[in-house]
Formats: structure tokens, C-alpha cells, sequence
């Protein structure tokens, strides 16, 4: 079995479980409200259910994500031309004081 499949099955255990602990406890409270008693702390078995379906959850998507791309700024400047890296569009300014200059400077 591929760690892509395995890395799906882990992920739908994983949020069965985690829906079942958040059914728990909803059940508990519910529970502790009927018999009017004030709810202190969740039981150990569902908040260890609820851990164990996030680190579960977890494994699964390190599982089924792909391969890290590299980071390396040499690696990405191989991919671009000398064109694509040197473009400043936002230092070509069109709207300059030549036309008054040269305006004032025209002797007729």
C-alpha cells in the first residue's frame, strides 16, 4: 500500500474519532446537566481520545502531502531569465517634470 492511501485511511480514523470524542463530550455534559451537577474537568478517556484523533489526524496529512519543494534562492533563480528578475515597473515613472523643464528651456 502506497503512504498516500495509508496517509487517507489514518485521516478518516482520525476524524471518526475526533467526532466521536466531541460526541462524548457533549454527551457527558449533557449527562452532568440532568443530574445538576457543575462540570469540573472532562473524563481522561475523552480528552486522551481527543489527542489521540489530532495526532492521528496529523500523521495523516505528513502522510498524504507530496514532497517538499526546495527554498533555495539558487535553485529558483536557475528557472528565470535575467529579464524576469530585473523588472521594476514601479521606478518607470512616465509623469516627470521633463516637459516643464524643456518647456522653459525652449528660447523662441
Amino acid at each position: 500500500m502506497s503512504t498516500v492511501i495509508v496517509g487517507k485511511i489514518l485521516g478518516w480514523i482520525g476524524f471518526i474519532a475526533l467526532v466521536h470524542s466531541t460526541y462524548s463530550t457533549y454527551e457527558h455534559l449533557s449527562y452532568l446537566k440532568a443530574v445538576e451537577k457543575v462540570p469540573n474537568d472532562m473524563p481522561i478517556e475523552i480528552t486522551v481520545e481527543c489527542l489521540f484523533s489530532v495526532i492521528i489526524f496529523a500523521i495523516s496529512v505528513i502522510l498524504v502531502a507530496g514532497p517538499l519543494k526546495p527554498i533555495l534562492m539558487k535553485s529558483e533563480m536557475v528557472k528565470k531569465s535575467i529579464d524576469k528578475v530585473d523588472t521594476r515597473p514601479s521606478f518607470n515613472t512616465f509623469n516627470h517634470r521633463g516637459r516643464i523643464i524643456k518647456s522653459s528651456l525652449d528660447i523662441k
